[in-house]
């Protein structure tokens, strides 16, 4: 068995071919956000396996890497600034929210396609995946790690 995240996938769920097609098409439906290793966890979720323990809000601490699975309860709007450099960037933010607590999770640049495009809204339930957690004057604020991904849960 080949070693590597999507083809193990692969081998355990379905035939290669099949696992590859899914994987390309994720990676499409996603608008080429997603890498092939964050795309396969996406395609394993779709097959009703669980690829990520989830830490409760209540438990995240500053400094940590974390997986949280939350609904969106509320979206700031989406402001563009100039960094250091002279490029543009967006940001918006969202609060999410488990049985446990609420945190804020920053959407940057690409990422805010998900709330202009509709993908999220008040509501929906999320997986956060590899995530950092930092200290900020608004308490601790969450974002998506460099291979990390938000993946919208269906209704």
């Amino acid at each position: 068995m080949p070693s590597g995240g999507q083809k193990s996938y692969a081998y355990v769920l379905q035939t290669v071919y099949a696992f590859e097609s899914k994987l390309d098409s994720v990676i499409e439906e996603w608008g080429g956000l997603l890498d092939r290793e964050t795309a396969a966890m996406v395609v394993v979720e779709r097959l009703g396996r669980s690829v990520a323990a989830f830490t409760r809000v209540a438990d995240i601490e500053e400094g940590m890497e974390a997986n949280l699975r939350a609904t969106v309860v509320s979206i700031s709007p989406i402001r563009t600034f100039t960094r250091q450099d002279g490029t543009e960037g967006r940001v918006t933010n969202l609060e999410l929210r488990d049985e446990t607590g609420s945190c804020r999770f920053a959407l940057w640049d690409d990422d805010v396609g998900l709330v202009e495009r509709g993908k999220l809204a008040v509501g929906t339930t999320v997986r956060a995946l590899d995530c950092y957690v930092k200290r900020t004057s608004f308490g601790l604020d969450v974002s998506r790690g460099k291979f990390g991904a938000l993946l919208v849960e269906a209704p």
